[in-house]
């Protein structure tokens, strides 16, 4: 089992990781917990691959240098998304 696989948040943590929103249970900006796997921003502008929302500064995200791991673990996302919907 990969690490991401078990991954959890924490109780009362209304942060969504699949969009984004909602309203953290720390004062982090990011999840301090979500493994490096299940992280779909680019490292250099934030865009989120998992949503396709931000405001990238290259003319195609999808071809970006930096995008090559962050779209990588937007395969991970949906598995995740996948185990906690039931689907």
């Amino acid at each position: 089992m990969a690490r991401w696989e078990g991954f959890r948040q924490c109780p009362g943590c209304g942060y969504d990781i699949f969009t984004g929103e909602g309203v953290r249970g720390c004062a982090w900006g990011d999840c301090p917990y979500l493994p490096e796997d299940l992280d779909p921003f680019c490292p250099y502008c934030r865009f989120n691959f998992f949503t396709m929302e931000g405001n990238p500064p290259c003319e195609d995200p999808m071809t970006c240098e930096h995008a090559v791991e962050p779209r990588a673990h937007v395969e991970n996302l949906r598995k995740l998304a996948g185990e906690t919907t039931g689907g």
